[in-house]
């Protein structure tokens, strides 16, 4: 069941004191007879301005009090493949992220990567991580030590993978993805944002060429990764500008939602991003696979989707 919501900048203003306060009290928000209401299932709003619209979700998921506590050390996975528009995460949304962990309390918010050398340089993958304020662990791919060899015991495609420690190396894991087109799996979100925890040449056996059936061998491998790698404690996704043709790296049509999507289901949340670019996510090979492994909810009219207009 999906829920609408229209609120002005100082309305959000004032409602995101209030349940901050409530939430620093511990008392929560009362759905009536002394109860608490829970969080939505996944909250999305949209608005010009991206960090007004990551803190409204955040803030409707109950505030990052609520997933951060003081002195926690926090790791965050966004999305950084160059600087064509909509091919990474807007480093506003990442920024956003940081302030509220370190309003939280957290000790250290960490940005994880293996990615290194000329494609550094080309992505400018180093400007985006100063623009985010979080610090740096870069994985050496070459570091056998470093990797986690998980096996997969349900997969349909894959039999064993590797995954770089540092996932699961902190108190809370966020993922900070955005919704784009990709030539190898069709659509990125946060599925498929666990790549970049995988190892390189694990990720290039998902896809031997571009062409045919591999595309679905792609979607399947990633559902499969999906199953041993650790869950996010919160995902915050950027769609504000969005790739639509010739992702991951662009340039290509862009379609601009204006929007940041934040939940705990991983399923729910490519659901509702492929949407907002023109695909139908419960077709999308990878979001259905991830759903029959029992990763999360295909179907939205089963949750409580709040949708807020930040104007």
């Amino acid at each position: 069941m999906s829920t609408k919501k229209c609120l002005s900048r100082r309305e959000f203003i004032a409602t995101s004191a209030k349940a901050g306060a409530l939430v620093a009290t511990g008392l929560g928000l009362s759905c009536g007879r002394g109860e608490v209401a829970p969080p939505p299932d996944l909250v999305s709003a949209h608005g010009p301005d991206a960090v007004a619209n990551t803190r409204a979700v955040i803030d409707a998921m109950g505030g990052m009090k609520a997933f951060v506590q003081p002195g926690q050390v926090v790791n965050i996975l966004p999305n950084a493949q160059g600087s064509h528009p909509g091919c990474s995460t807007n480093p506003d949304v990442v920024r956003t992220v940081v302030e509220l962990c370190r309003e939280a309390g957290a000790s250290d918010v960490r940005w994880m990567t293996w990615i290194s050398g000329k494609y550094w340089e080309r992505s400018r993958i180093a400007d985006f991580v100063d623009a985010s304020g979080a610090s740096l662990v870069q994985v050496d791919a070459d570091d056998e030590s470093r990797w986690k060899m998980m096996e997969v015991a349900n997969g349909l495609t894959l039999e064993r993978v590797r995954v770089f420690d540092v996932l699961w190396d902190s108190d809370v894991f966020i993922s900070v993805p955005l919704f784009k087109d990709h030539i190898g799996s069709n659509f990125t979100g946060v599925l498929k944002n666990y790549m970049g925890t995988s190892h390189p040449t694990d990720n290039r056996a998902f896809h031997p060429t571009w062409e045919g059936e591999d595309v679905v061998r792609m979607e399947r491998c990633v559902a499969d990764l999906n199953t041993v790698v650790r869950a996010p404690d919160l995902i915050v996704a950027d769609a504000t500008v969005c790739l639509t043709s010739d992702g991951p790296f662009g340039p290509g049509d862009i379609a601009r939602p204006e929007r940041v999507v934040a939940t705990t289901d991983r399923v729910a949340c490519d659901v509702y991003g492929a949407g907002l670019i023109d695909r139908d996510g419960p077709s999308v090979t990878m979001i259905r696979k991830a759903h029959e492994h029992g990763l999360g909810e295909i179907d939205l009219a089963k949750l409580n989707v709040v949708e807020l207009e930040i104007g």
